[in-house]
């Protein structure tokens, strides 16, 4: 069962010259530990939800598996803090997947991002989630909430894997700031464009460019900055 993703905290509220007791709800922070295999161990802090899928993901992202055939057993400890792994070794390796050189009109970017920022009720309530989504090639769309933006790739990533979506022609959407790391986890899943209200750093634009990878952000409205690969994003439509 998954745990509450939020609790009520008592709090005071302080405006101008007055102070009022309150509550406030707050999200919850989980620890959780990772074992591979009974030798290595991870320690993560998450938002208590998609657990099978940000252990997926981020195993994945971490190159302990190459694909979800190679997830032989994934169980959790009673109280969801130790989650157990082992892996199956991939009869015949794969050669990894490369971006699609696919197009998506600017305004196609905006609306991803408009249903991305509106996706999360818990971000509304708390203000303390980032929230992820995945456009697919249909027009659908998949969105993961957490503590940390990292983790809500590693939940997207980890829900491809496991219902065999193939992410090199799909489009992410992050809440805010991209950096390194992330840029890093949609380059492992060959996410061809991948789109931020936020601004990118250094490092995230050049392992952009380095990968082929579209990166545009600072997305507000209906406007962008591009940053790699411009050529994926059609401005006239």
């Amino acid at each position: 069962m998954t745990d509450a993703l939020s609790v009520l905290c008592d709090v005071v509220h302080i405006s101008r010259s007055t102070d009022t007791p309150g509550q406030d709800e707050v999200v919850v922070e989980h620890p959780l530990r990772v074992e591979i295999d009974g030798t290595d161990s991870l320690l993560l802090s998450c938002s208590p939800a998609h657990l099978e899928e940000l252990v997926t993901g981020n195993l994945f992202c971490r190159r302990y598996l190459s694909s979800a055939g190679e997830l032989h057993t994934l169980s959790f400890s009673p109280d969801r803090h130790t989650a157990y792994v082992t892996r199956t070794p991939a009869a015949v390796p794969s050669a990894p997947d490369r971006p699609e050189d696919i197009r998506l009109p600017a305004s196609a970017a905006y609306a991803i991002m408009g249903r991305n920022l509106s996706a999360s009720a818990l971000f509304q309530r708390t203000g303390g989630v980032h929230c992820v989504s995945l456009s697919l090639p249909d027009g659908s769309l998949i969105s993961r909430e957490d503590l940390a933006r990292h983790n809500a790739v590693d939940k997207i990533i980890g829900h491809a894997l496991l219902h065999h979506v193939s992410l090199c022609r799909c489009v992410l959407a992050v809440s805010g700031r991209l950096s390194a790391d992330m840029m890093e986890k949609a380059a492992r899943a060959a996410i061809p464009i991948v789109l931020s209200k936020g601004a990118p750093t250094d490092r995230a634009i050049q392992l952009a460019r380095a990968h082929g990878i579209t990166l545009a952000g600072f997305i507000r409205g209906e406007r962008m900055n591009l940053y790699a690969c411009p050529e994926r994003i059609d401005p006239a439509r």
